[in-house]
């Protein structure tokens, strides 16, 4: 009986070893029709650009396109990569480069690639059923991507004409007014944007005014005279007496004109109008009473209401500061001091930008200070924060100002976003900075003319002689100026 179940079980065994080996013969290879990219990346190669092997590359299914969205610094020579790329099943990957060259990536994955003009891929399946064309391109940017580029821009001439003898400009209502005195005569032009022809009036005052003291609040202007009297005025060209006298005016906050007043020896933070209750207080030795820069509202998630921000100036004592100061609409405090003693610089908000490790690029708000001066020199430096103010570091080399725009002090700022270059006839552009020796170029997709772009206007501004600079300077981060790839 033992031997009969053993026979039985060999027996089996044999007829399900037979009928495995037979559907083996008998079943055909499947082979794939896909077509598809499922992964594209470069080749490390530190002798072009560290991590080069982290750069995201978009693979875009659909319309046979791959591409990395943040583009790479500029002057990264790209003319001879490796790439690793993977499939779903390829039986052949014909790539064919600019020059006419070609060659089987499925057989050849470790050739290089001249990667200067976009480069074409056609894959086709395993099967040989299905093809598909893909058009790789490695993109670099042709300009210093983070460059505050005044270079290559442009300026002009403030409007009106006649010896230029100072000068603010400021926004209000919507528009921008820029008040001048021209030969001795006092005027005010107006327009939406610096570009635009400008409506100029002539203004009369019974009254020496201090143009450089001139701040706009939500529904009023103000200004002082010569002698500190502060004024009023809704339509920039009639002006009324407020009403006391005072050092200076900060900005407006709530309604209400932040000032500088002075009582004998003593400075004070004061209100105009006061609000009931209110009372001057005494200002430290340490916080400027002239000479400081713009006042800057900002607010953010974690702040429970807004704050503003001062930057240098000069002290009671006739010291310069270069610290920064804050105000959270109920006192005044010192939130740092990184930068070098200065009065009339340009302090303003705007981007800037940071890279990781993978070349992915993100936008931050930043604040920056330009210029002024010193008791020895007119300033041309530039400075930046990207933490609220909380640290402030000096610009890199390539978002300092250019030798060709004078130092200067007490210019004005303005932000204007507007469709990428269109300029009035009359300015003039400056050339962008050439490419060292031994680079091309890539091919750069600028901004379309329905982009909006954040320009930064400079205007004006004085020489260590108090002569004021007749002149619109106009500038941007490059990379803002660039078409976002699809």
């Amino acid at each position: 009986m033992k031997g009969k179940i053993e026979y039985i079980l060999f027996f089996l065994a044999a007829i399900i070893l037979f009928s495995a080996c037979k559907k083996e013969e008998t079943e055909p290879t499947v082979f794939s029709d896909s077509v598809r990219v499922s992964a594209f990346s470069l080749a490390a190669d530190t002798a072009v650009l560290d991590n080069l092997d982290n750069v995201f590359f978009t693979i875009d299914l659909e319309n046979g396109l791959i591409f990395n969205a943040d583009s790479l610094p500029r002057g990264t020579d790209v003319s001879s990569l490796a790439a690793t790329i993977t499939f779903e099943g390829a039986s052949s990957a014909i790539i064919t480069q600019a020059d006419g060259t070609t060659f089987d990536y499925v057989q050849s994955d470790d050739t290089k690639i001249d990667f200067t003009s976009p480069v074409e891929m056609e894959v086709v399946s395993q099967s040989g059923n299905n093809s598909k064309k893909y058009t790789i391109t490695v993109n670099v940017h042709n300009v210093d991507a983070d460059l505050l580029s005044w270079g290559g821009m442009s300026y002009g001439s403030l409007p009106g004409s006649g010896t230029l003898q100072s000068q603010k400009t400021i926004q209000y209502n919507g528009l921008i007014y820029c008040f001048m005195q021209r030969g001795g005569v006092y005027q005010v032009a107006t327009a939406h944007s610096p570009g635009d022809n400008w409506t100029i009036q002539e203004m009369s005052f019974g009254f020496t005014p201090d143009l450089l003291s001139i701040k706009a609040a939500d529904n009023a202007l103000y200004m002082l005279d010569t002698s500190g009297t502060l004024y009023t005025s809704t339509d920039a060209t009639t002006w009324t007496a407020a009403g006391g006298t005072y050092s200076a005016i900060l900005g407006d906050w709530n309604g209400c004109m932040l000032l500088v007043s002075k009582e004998g020896d003593t400075y004070y933070h004061d209100k105009y109008p006061r609000p009931e209750g209110f009372t001057p207080t005494p200002m430290p030795a340490s916080f400027p009473v002239q000479g400081m820069s713009e006042m800057l509202i900002y607010s953010s998630s974690w702040m429970t209401a807004p704050q503003g921000m001062i930057v240098g100036g000069r002290l009671a004592d006739g010291t310069l500061t270069g610290a920064m100061w804050g105000y959270d609409g109920t006192t005044w405090a010192l939130l740092s001091n990184d930068m070098p003693p200065r009065q009339g610089a340009m302090l303003f908000s705007y981007v800037t930008f940071i890279v990781d490790d993978n070349w992915v690029t993100t936008e931050q708000t930043a604040w920056f200070v330009i210029g002024g001066e010193n008791d020895q020199e007119m300033l041309n430096d530039v400075w930046l924060t990207t933490n609220y103010g909380v640290s402030w570091k000096e610009a890199d080399l390539l978002m300092q100002m250019p030798a060709y725009i004078m130092p200067r002090a007490y210019a004005s700022v303005i932000i204007c976003e507007e469709s990428n270059d269109v300029l009035p006839a009359e300015w003039h552009r400056m050339d962008e900075p050439s490419l060292p020796e031994g680079y091309r170029a890539m091919p750069l997709r600028t901004a379309s003319s329905e982009q909006l772009v954040p320009y930064i206007y400079m205007f004006g501004g004085m020489n260590r002689e108090g002569n004021v600079y007749d002149q619109i300077w106009r500038g941007v981060i490059n990379r803002l100026r660039f078409e976002p790839i699809p």
